[in-house]
């Protein structure tokens, strides 16, 4: 078996805090977006956000977004959480992910519980427009703005679980 080549001691290693941020709004970028596939044969976008400023610069957020699913209401939701970013970016016309890439904006961010073995972690739950929309314009579709939308038909049943709809 070979060896290292270098001493561990000489390096005291990154100690990274993975607990969720505190819920709150961020400033936030998107570092990363790709197109992958769903457990039930859709299409969602998987997108890593980074926090900008403040005590958290450079700590992650992964949202992921159902943009093809056999649930309508997975689909639509995912898409007016899309619309909503989009705007948030100052792009409410942006035809694709690479237009929202890089581009700075004010996120509320929540902790979601977690379930089956998973640890607690950071979900967005609303995009922040600033601009000279009206008040009543700038409040931002999350899923808990949408759980009432939920169907209850044969592909989507509810549990006493807080799940999301494409699960």
């Amino acid at each position: 078996m070979s060896k290292f080549g270098f001493d561990l001691t000489d390096y005291a290693g990154d100690v990274r805090d993975h607990s969720p941020l505190p819920k709150g709004e961020y400033v936030l970028s998107c570092v990363d977006a790709e197109v992958k596939a769903t457990k039930s044969g859709g299409e969602m976008i998987s997108a890593t956000f980074e926090v900008l400023s403040g005590q958290h610069t450079g700590r992650k957020i992964w949202n992921n977004f159902n943009i093809h699913n056999k649930s309508e209401a997975a689909q639509r939701i995912g898409r007016e959480q899309v619309a909503s970013w989009a705007r948030a970016c100052g792009k409410p016309n942006a035809n694709s992910f690479d237009d929202l890439i890089d581009r700075k904006f004010k996120a509320s961010v929540d902790i979601e519980k977690g379930s089956n073995g998973y640890s607690d972690k950071n979900r967005i739950v609303g995009y922040v427009v600033s601009g000279t929309e009206p008040k009543a314009e700038t409040k931002s579709i999350g899923i808990d703005d949408l759980t009432n939308d939920i169907p209850t038909d044969k592909d989507v049943k509810p549990s006493s679980k807080k799940k999301n709809p494409w699960d």
